[in-house]
């Protein structure tokens, strides 16, 4: 394993044990909270897109079930993300996140029979983020390829404060991210929202 590999490891240990923590400390109500309804700037680019992919959170990560009834509710497309061995992911629209099932590594996924859509708007976990819009995920690179795939898909990461590193170290093949909400801050590139 070459250094940058092992560096990439050591963070995801640290980031993921700093989130736990974090998320350990919150009461109920708090969590019910957070990431509830969009933040202006998000929710400009929600109204700009008709189809959104969004991630089934898990565990300690950023929820995302709340903002998922919301997009139902405002008439969009949703989309949430199936593993496909070491292809970009496929978004799978889903009308009622009830049509969820168990997925690759237990992570809630679209079936087979909810039709494949192409995304506008990419709503993306991490472990770990920076404020030059680097993202560090689980170590698959399944986002990775997925953004390259869909380079007109604006992209978005959720995460908690906590999460924020100074810097991370990137490879060629790390795609940086358009926006980064955090429960206390939005992050952007300029001219995200124009």
């Amino acid at each position: 394993m070459n250094s940058l590999s092992e560096q990439k490891k050591k963070l995801r240990e640290e980031y993921r044990r700093r989130r736990d923590a974090f998320h350990g400390q919150l009461d109920a109500a708090t969590r019910g909270l957070a990431f509830r309804r969009p933040p202006s700037p998000l929710a400009k680019l929600i109204e700009q897109s008709e189809t959104i992919a969004l991630y089934s959170s898990m565990g300690s990560e950023a929820p995302t079930i709340r903002l998922a009834e919301y997009l139902i509710e405002a008439g969009k497309t949703l989309a949430f993300p199936a593993v496909t061995g070491d292809s970009p992911l496929e978004f799978r629209q889903v009308d009622n996140i009830d049509l969820l099932e168990s997925g690759f590594k237990s992570i809630s996924e679209p079936g087979s029979d909810c039709p494949l859509v192409v995304p506008d708007l990419i709503i993306a976990p991490m472990v770990a983020f920076d404020r030059s819009m680097g993202r560090l995920g689980q170590g698959g690179g399944h986002y990775d390829r997925t953004f390259e795939k869909y380079p007109q898909a604006t992209r978005i990461g959720f995460a908690w404060s906590v999460q924020e590193a100074d810097i991370l170290p990137a490879e060629p093949h790390d795609v940086t991210l358009h926006m980064i909400i955090t429960e206390c801050e939005i992050i952007q590139k300029v001219n995200v929202t124009s």
